[in-house]
């Protein structure tokens, strides 16, 4: 269950993840509320058989969230599941009450956090209201799993749960296709011989998509090829100096197809799946030294992590004016990614997390 199934690396997650465990013989459902105006649903939804609820979303409504929670309460009677897992902060309040409102009916109750909302997103009241209701809500949880081992100390920092709760599951990301180069440059009128960086995500606040354009204006030779939506798209146009190139939503495929080097930086983030999928590239990695990010890059061996412009500067001015240090660097990123990310580690993770949520929900 998750609030909205918008484009992004919690889609990815659930579509890996609910694919995985069909094949392997489990009965799944995918429960979702729809997506923001400025937000695109991810196309796997649908193809997934998604049951939409009405009335969910990302936005908090005390009257409308208890009838979701009632309308959430009559499905889970009627599918009768094992367990729920529940994916993001609302439809984990959501998913949780409803669940453990149904007496009669044991449901064991897995929620997944993909990352936190401790610091990037709210004022220092709103945090504090949440970080307490996360507490109440890991009352009402078997078992917790998170993306990364940072995240889980956090978590664990603001006495959300216990360490007994926590396990830590990886990404489980397959393979990109790479294409060709040349071609994919020639769509975005980009020489063979610019030195690209790539960048993809949401463009939302969290995601400080504006220090790609800082960043832009500082190393004017290089060119940034921006892949993603969201609700400072056309902020972003506006003021992008003629070295920023736009996409709007596109793939993984095309944006690190046509890079030589991959950025992130966001303020907040768990396991940066976009980074992943450009180590499974082979290109050398930059991002902030937040969340996980430091799990998926090895700061010096297939990448650099970086805390401000003069550091982010720095790394790519590094990586853009040395061949071999990129391919050196990118080839050190593809060997992580496929050691540590792969699918089955990520399937067999939560088939056994599955299996003790069950276990501790029926003591």
């Amino acid at each position: 269950m998750i609030a909205r199934f918008n484009q992004g690396g919690t889609a990815g997650w659930l579509s890996v993840l609910i694919e995985g465990q069909r094949l392997e013989g489990s009965d799944v459902t995918l429960l979702s509320g729809s997506v923001q105006a400025n937000e695109k649903e991810d196309f796997r939804f649908s193809e997934l058989g998604g049951l939409r609820i009405q009335g969910l979303g990302r936005s908090i409504s005390p009257i409308q969230d208890i009838r979701v929670i009632w309308a959430l309460r009559k499905i889970l009677i009627e599918i009768e599941p094992d367990i729920i897992n529940t994916h993001t902060a609302k439809a984990g309040l959501i998913g949780r009450l409803a669940a453990k409102s149904i007496s009669h009916r044991k449901i064991a109750i897995v929620h997944t956090f993909h990352g936190h909302i401790l610091y990037g997103y709210f004022g220092r009241f709103r945090t504090r209201f949440f970080v307490q209701l996360e507490r109440i809500l890991s009352k009402l949880t078997d078992i917790i799993l998170v993306s990364g081992l940072r995240v889980k100390n956090e978590l664990l920092g603001k006495r959300i749960g216990s360490e007994a709760q926590y396990i830590v599951v990886r990404p489980g990301v397959p393979p990109i296709t790479i294409l060709s180069r040349m071609s994919v440059r020639q769509k975005f009128s980009i020489s063979d011989d610019q030195v690209v960086v790539g960048w993809l995500g949401r463009l939302t606040e969290i995601k400080r998509p504006d220090r790609v354009l800082e960043l832009a204006e500082q190393l004017p030779n290089y060119f940034f090829l921006m892949g993603g939506d969201g609700e400072l798209l056309e902020s972003l146009k506006k003021d992008a100096p003629e070295n920023v190139i736009l996409t709007g939503w596109t793939t993984p495929t095309e944006i690190w197809s046509a890079s030589d080097i991959a950025l992130l930086t966001s303020v907040n983030e768990a396991q940066p799946i976009s980074l992943i999928e450009a180590a499974l590239a082979g290109l050398p990695l930059i991002g902030e030294n937040v969340g996980s990010v430091s799990e998926v890059i090895q700061n010096t061996i297939n990448g650099f992590l970086t805390h401000d412009l003069n550091s982010r500067v720095t790394a790519i001015e590094k990586l853009a004016t040395s061949p071999e240090l990129r391919q050196q660097m990118g080839e050190a990123a593809r060997m992580t990614a496929v050691e540590l990310f792969g699918v089955g580690q990520f399937l067999k993770a939560h088939s056994q997390a599955y299996e003790k949520a069950i276990e501790v929900h029926s003591r």
